[in-house]
């Protein structure tokens, strides 16, 4: 999908929730506890920013409060890896919370290499890779001192498996997970928008000094993502 139609998309959600909730409509979904696996990120403060108040209520429960230092990245509209302009530079740090409030982070420059997942309920893509990546976990294929991390963006209280934390705990997701938040001004999503992402889902790979090593968008086999973790960070698996 792209940018301007994850914007057209993101536009009518609020629409239709804006118009559900002026008609009454019903309970407003609440998400189930997300498991996460024991990482090696220290412990911080979580966001100071809060959900906005005029959110539509069918939201609740899909998106959290998130913080954003840095500048943003420009948006991916390259299929070439080493021709995308976001190449080296800093990534944005963002920090935000899961579906239990539990703080997360991405810091590279803190925390160490990190490779970045952001992920759509409604994306057909998206749910065929998580299966991949949660494989690639069970046999150890990620480096020990990369850390993995989602970030849930764009949700749809109109489209398939929402809300998304039920959907993230149904797919058996256990690294760490951030709720994107939102400019309800605006209609986009903040750590989406300062990633640039432009198709879902979308990858990103950030070296150990904060740097962006590689980005692309779609779905991909384990083989080929070990081959850019090893290619662009220098990170090696013992995993199977």
């Amino acid at each position: 999908m792209t940018h301007r139609a994850l914007r057209r998309l993101v536009a009518s959600s609020f629409a239709a929730a804006l118009v559900l909730a002026a008609c009454g409509g019903g309970d407003e979904p609440v998400a189930d506890q997300v498991p996460t696996i024991v990482t090696t990120l220290p412990d911080f403060d979580g966001p100071v920013s809060t959900v906005p108040d005029d959110i539509p209520g069918d939201f609740d429960g899909a998106i959290g409060p998130v913080d954003i230092t840095g500048e943003s990245l420009p948006r991916l509209e390259v299929d070439v890896i080493d021709a995308d302009p976001a190449m080296g530079l800093t990534a944005p740090v963002v920090v935000g919370a899961d579906f239990n409030g539990i703080p997360a982070r991405i810091d590279a420059a803190q925390d160490g290499p990190t490779m970045v997942v952001f992920l759509a309920h409604w994306c057909p893509h998206c749910n065929d890779e998580i299966p991949i990546l949660n494989e690639m976990r069970q046999k150890g294929q990620f480096p020990a001192e990369l850390n993995v991390i989602a970030v849930s963006t764009s949700p749809a209280p109109g489209q398939p498996n929402f809300p998304p934390g039920e959907w993230l705990a149904e797919k058996d997701w256990r690294y760490p997970i951030i709720a994107d938040g939102v400019d309800a001004e605006s209609g986009t999503f903040l750590a989406a928008e300062a990633f640039g992402v432009s198709a879902f889902p979308f990858m990103t790979l950030i070296d150990g000094d904060g740097n962006i090593a590689a980005r692309w968008s779609g779905g991909g086999q384990a083989d080929a993502i070990i081959a850019q973790i090893e290619g662009r960070l220098g990170l090696v698996s013992e995993g199977l």
